[in-house]
């Protein structure tokens, strides 16, 4: 009589079970879809949403890089190689900028140690390529993304509300900024191989 009962108890859990089972698969079913349509859609990205970093210039076009070093000190995995040259006003000048994507953290530390405000975190996420060469990021390029992108500058210990963003030309919208439901655009990334100027 025991092993009847046991067997009947076993029975009426596992049909609650596949109960429960079915009730949420029925539930997740009528709920209206949550998945973006990447790349018909685009994702709405955060503004502390962090992609690769660029180099940042002055309103006169010229780069607020000084060949300090500071961000290539300060990148846990060797990611940035900068050589520098000193220029006619004695002034340091970056003569090469690498940045390889395939070591890089996108953890910010470069855009904090800078002294000069010569670094912004981009908002570009769309960066597979089919090369591994493909990967690392010259300084014109890193220079005409900086111009052509929105960036992020957001500090250890800075308030979201109050976090600087880098004005972008008018021509240049950010991925962050177009509606969730507007057809995707080509963007650099997407019309170039990655590694080439946006």
């Amino acid at each position: 009589m025991e092993a009847l009962i046991a067997t009947l108890m076993g029975i009426m859990k596992s049909a609650w079970t596949l109960l429960v089972g079915m009730s949420i698969t029925l539930r997740e079913l009528l709920s209206p879809p949550v998945t973006v349509q990447y790349p018909d859609r685009r994702p709405h990205l955060s503004p502390l949403f962090r992609g690769h970093p660029v180099l940042l210039s002055t309103e006169e076009g010229k780069l607020k890089c000084t060949a300090c070093m500071a961000c290539a000190r300060a990148c846990p995995v060797d990611a940035i190689s900068i050589e520098g040259v000193r220029g006619e006003d004695r002034k340091m000048y970056p003569k090469s900028w690498f940045l390889n994507m395939g070591r890089c953290l996108q953890c910010n530390l470069c855009v904090e140690a800078c002294p000069f405000d010569a670094l912004g975190m981009s908002p570009r996420f769309e960066t597979a390529v089919d090369s591994p060469k493909g990967l690392i990021y010259d300084l014109p390029t890193l220079q005409e993304l900086g111009r052509t992108l929105p960036y992020s500058r957001v500090l250890v210990g800075t308030r979201l509300t109050q976090a600087p963003a880098g004005d972008a030309p008018a021509s240049a919208v950010p991925a962050s900024a177009a509606p969730s439901d507007t057809p995707a655009s080509a963007t650099s990334s997407g019309s170039k191989k990655e590694g080439e100027a946006g």
